[in-house]
């Protein structure tokens, strides 16, 4: 079974499953929130290219967050 990656960054989180990658689950931690994705690996290399100005589709990288937003805030 592969690791886990972890993010509490929502703009991360949505950019990471624009590329495609899939999210795993959630962990609350009374406010704070940690999202999960199932490839670790795929995962580090998205976030990299994130923090580096990393290019993706407008709609739907805002429709994963809205998306991913009520995901993490529904408890």
């Amino acid at each position: 079974m592969s690791e886990k990656y972890e993010t509490q960054n929502l703009y991360e989180a949505s950019y990471l499953m624009t590329k495609g990658l899939k999210l795993s689950g959630k962990i609350d931690e009374g406010r704070k929130v940690t999202i999960l994705f199932d490839d670790w690996e795929d995962s580090e290399k998205g976030a990299v290219e994130f923090y580096n100005g990393g290019k993706a589709n407008a709609k739907t990288l805002f429709d994963n967050y809205r998306t991913l937003k009520d995901y993490v805030f529904t408890r």
